[in-house]
């Protein structure tokens, strides 16, 4: 059975390509055929493995001349598969608005495509505006990476509306959790972040994942935490993520 997880917050710049690509290599080195679907017009999925941005999403949503199948690519990691998205992934979303395409639209366009894997794992733009909420819908669950500073927990609420929306209009999926990103232990910021999103969230908050240089070194290198430093204090955090979500599956 297909389990498909979106990784959302409308904030920029906390992690979610990151989580999203070291989720999906996760299960995939645990022999889980496994797809990551670039939503992001920015397309940093698939620089973050090692690939050129392709208009793979585009052509999927709004001009299939070809079979959907046909733009995904392997990026050369044994049952790691990405549908990757560019700048046109923006233009596609102005096309789903202007044809007022109804929630489930990217559900139902993409739903043969997945069929074929354990985890999907979607990489979704940090705003709303038709995109994101069609994304969202087609989950089974959404993780929300929140950075452990003012102006990235103060976004947290904006996306749980969002949920709630969703909720009201039928949508089946749930919050997995809430994941605070560049935790560090060491200042006032980070912890009083942590201790809010305890306060106002407590079951609801996943084990952090610590600031970590290495990570942005992987970024850099076309590499997941698992190719460059699995045993790393980044590695162990994220470690500890894929134990919850493989639970859920």
């Amino acid at each position: 059975m297909t389990r498909v997880f979106a990784i959302a917050n409308q904030k920029g710049g906390v992690a979610k390509t990151t989580t999203t690509i070291t989720l999906a290599h996760a299960f995939a080195l645990r022999q889980k055929p496994t797809l990551v679907i670039d939503f992001d017009p920015q397309g940093q999925s698939a620089t973050a493995l090692g690939i050129n941005p392709e208009p793979g999403v585009f052509n999927c949503l709004v001009s299939p001349a070809t079979p959907r199948q046909y733009w995904v690519r392997t990026c050369e990691r044994e049952l790691l598969s990405i549908l990757p998205g560019d700048r046109s992934t923006a233009t596609a979303q102005i096309v789903l608005n202007a044809e007022n395409r109804p929630i489930d639209a990217i559900a139902v366009a993409l739903k043969s495509l997945v069929q074929p894997y354990d985890f999907v794992f979607l990489d979704t733009a940090p705003s709303v505006g038709g995109i994101q909420e069609r994304v969202i819908w087609m989950a089974d669950y959404v993780i929300i990476p929140v950075a452990t500073e003012y102006l990235s927990v103060d976004s947290l609420g904006k996306t749980l509306e969002t949920l709630q929306q969703l909720v009201q209009r039928g949508w089946k999926g749930k919050l997995l959790g809430i994941l605070p990103t560049f935790y560090d232990q060491i200042t006032k910021e980070s912890r009083n972040a942590m201790d809010y999103l305890k306060k106002e969230f407590s079951n609801q908050v996943l084990p952090p994942i610590h600031r970590a240089t290495i990570l942005r070194e992987c970024a850099a290198d076309g590499q997941t935490i698992w190719e460059k430093a699995p045993n790393s204090q980044a590695g162990q955090d994220y470690d500890s993520l894929v134990k919850i979500v493989g639970k859920v599956s």
